[in-house]
């Protein structure tokens, strides 16, 4: 597959999304959440966007505590860690009051059941600066009941599966060979919309077509990849 960064509709709502928050409500700027279900590829629009304009990204885990979440943002923000919690707090504070710029929290489900997602919202109560937080399909649900926390949201957008038009532009960018239309309705069927579904079936295409030196693949050639 090409090695090109497809801009898809999630892309461009979480792009969209990124500028709303910035857009200050009476000087103060809130924070993001973007969610959807597995396969939607948040994750690696995440990690593109904090590529192309140098933000943190962090991914959180399912053992993360306060400090540990802290100490990977000051990590990211280039800083080296001191270890009292409190210290690692007042990094971020500095060094984002100095330097202004978005953070991503990827994987924020994870700090729901701890209560950790609440130290998010004082580091922009603190700064004024966006949280994006990142989550599977109920974040958005879960977040609800941090009431002061979900009210500071001032952009939330919801990543789609890939519909059969998505996934026909997605090929026409990253696929190097040419998929029939019923290879494409194939496609989406079989992975059911999921972006990295989608992708492995553009990758048994092109394997199909270098080993039979194919023009294009179509369905049938897919069903006997999945008989042989």
């Amino acid at each position: 597959m090409k090695e090109t960064f497809a801009i898809t509709k999630n892309v461009r709502r979480f792009v969209h999304g990124v500028e709303v928050v910035q857009t200050p409500i009476k000087g103060r700027i809130g924070n993001m959440l973007a969610f959807g279900p597995p396969g939607t590829g948040k994750t690696d629009v995440g990690q593109w966007y904090a590529n192309q304009h140098d933000v943190p990204y962090v991914r959180a885990k399912d053992i993360s505590s306060r400090r540990s979440l802290l100490a990977n943002i000051v990590a990211e923000l280039g800083v080296a860690a001191t270890f009292r919690t409190d210290d690692l707090f007042n990094q971020i504070v500095e060094q984002l009051i100095e330097r202004p710029r978005p953070i991503i929290i990827d994987e924020v489900d994870y700090l729901v059941r701890g209560g950790a997602v609440e130290v998010l919202r004082d580091i922009n109560d603190m700064t004024n600066t966006p949280i994006i937080m990142m989550g599977m399909e109920h974040a958005e649900k879960n977040l609800r009941r941090f009431r002061h926390l979900y009210d500071r949201f001032t952009s939330i957008i919801k990543f789609e599966l890939f519909d059969l038009d998505e996934i026909r532009g997605l090929a026409e960018s990253i696929c190097m060979v040419k998929l029939s239309d019923c290879a494409l309705n194939f496609i989406t069927q079989t992975g059911q919309g999921k972006l990295r579904t989608t992708t492995t079936w553009f990758s048994r295409a092109e394997q199909l077509a270098k080993r039979n030196k194919l023009e294009e693949v179509t369905s049938s050639h897919l069903k006997a990849f999945i008989e042989r």
